[in-house]
């Protein structure tokens, strides 16, 4: 191990590559140490970790061994890029002494309906909302939000198994699925929120009706500023994301600095320590919050780099380290850089067929086109992004480009579904 200052990075899935992460390592003059996952994802990419950094492999030890081998590296930080890894890199903060969020706000940061709590608490927005872990509390539920409403987990990411529903019998068959696991194949929730729809004001085509701005917070304070706006394409039913574009909207300036102080209040109100990822409705009434996700979100490191606008990489292994770090004021001008998903449609149920992706690369304003299925595999809406079929990225001069490059891509036919 170098002289170089360690930055603890516990390691998963997650929104942020690890050589991307190694750059932004090596700019700020720090050491990686990936305290990797008790997962397949994890354990197959320890080759790759180490590459870049050194491993710590937390397989067969126990937490107190965990600790006194990371407590022997004298850490100056500690990082996730992953949703699911925020709760163990929490207690592994707490006890090596290092700043990161505090445990007495994780769950609140974790769990969807805490959030809603927080929020009304510290007023920065209120829904109507309840907690179901049993089919049977429905009926309180619906009388209590009213429809139509949305179903989503209390813990979750990527779109997994929200829905929404316009009336009782719609909802207490969506609860009777998610908790079965049984209704379309799709996987089991244990605790789901049934929430008040927030319903986005009509907003044209490809654009979506909601955004979402990074922050990078200090949690000891109020020092809470964006560090990027992925302005986002319109949904795919049932409420499945299309990606995002960047760095600048086709929101109006005034309406975008808006949404960003909205974000840095809902930051704000979850004490957040680092960086963080705010999704907002965009209603006929104003921004509204839908939520907060306690790590960088995806795609945004790239869109940023790739459009001039940030380097959000840097900001949050800089927060982590506890070092300055600057943030950039809303763009006016291009370039924009995008990455549009395809998802499969509501009913499919597998892939049946992939052919001519070249005509996908061959499009104008497109760089790279990343095939996520194959012939044969099953395709499940309630999964959520795991059941992307591919990814488009590439960049456009302004939006009217970009429109008319999304409009090619869906005209494209190189898939089919059965």
């Amino acid at each position: 191990m170098s002289d170089k200052p360690v930055l603890l990075v516990v390691y998963d899935a997650g929104s942020l590559a690890p050589t991307r992460l190694a750059e932004a390592a090596r700019d700020n003059g720090c050491s990686l140490v990936f305290v990797t996952a008790e997962t397949d994802h994890a354990r197959e990419m320890i080759p790759t970790l180490e590459t870049v950094g050194s491993v710590v492999d937390t397989a067969g030890r126990t937490e107190a061994e965990l600790l006194d081998a990371l407590r022997a590296l004298a850490p100056a930080g500690i990082i996730t890029f992953s949703e699911f890894q925020i709760a163990r890199t929490v207690r592994l903060a707490e006890a090596l002494g290092l700043r990161y969020h505090r445990s007495a706000d994780v769950d609140a940061i974790t769990h969807k309906d805490l959030q809603r709590q927080r929020f009304a608490e510290a007023g920065v927005d209120s829904v109507r909302f309840r907690t179901i872990t049993t089919p049977e509390q429905a009926h309180e539920a619906i009388a209590y939000v009213g429809l139509p409403a949305i179903i989503k987990p209390v813990i979750g990411a990527s779109s997994r198994n929200t829905q929404a529903v316009t009336t009782p019998e719609e909802c207490h068959a969506a609860l009777a699925d998610l908790f079965s696991g049984d209704g379309e194949g799709g996987p089991a929730e244990t605790a789901v929120m049934l929430e008040e729809l927030l319903v986005g004001r009509d907003t044209p085509a490809p654009w979506g009706d909601y955004i979402a701005v990074d922050c990078v917070a200090d949690g000891d304070g109020d020092d809470v500023r964006p560090v990027f706006t992925t302005s986002k394409f319109a949904l795919a039913e049932p409420f499945r994301e299309r990606g995002g574009y960047g760095g600048f909207s086709v929101v109006p300036e005034t309406e975008e600095r808006a949404v960003r102080d909205l974000a840095c209040s809902a930051v704000r109100a979850l004490r957040i320590h680092g960086v963080a990822d705010v999704e907002i409705k965009l209603t006929a009434e104003g921004p509204r919050v839908i939520e907060v996700n306690g790590r960088l979100g995806a795609w945004v490191d790239d869109l940023a780099v790739r459009s001039g606008t940030s380097d959000p990489a840097y900001v949050a292994v800089a927060a982590a380290l506890g070092r300055p770090y600057e943030t950039p004021e809303v763009k006016h001008d291009g370039p924009i850089a995008f990455h549009y998903l395809i998802v499969p449609p509501v009913g499919a149920r597998r892939v049946a067929s992939i052919r001519n992706v070249s005509a996908l690369r061959r499009l104008p304003n497109v760089d790279r086109v990343t095939v996520l299925a194959e012939p044969g595999a099953a395709a499940d809406w309630r999964i959520g992004a795991r059941g992307n079929t591919a990814a488009v990225i590439g960049s456009a001069a302004n939006h009217r480009e970009l429109a008319a490059t999304v409009a090619a891509i869906e005209s494209v036919d190189w898939i089919t579904y059965e």
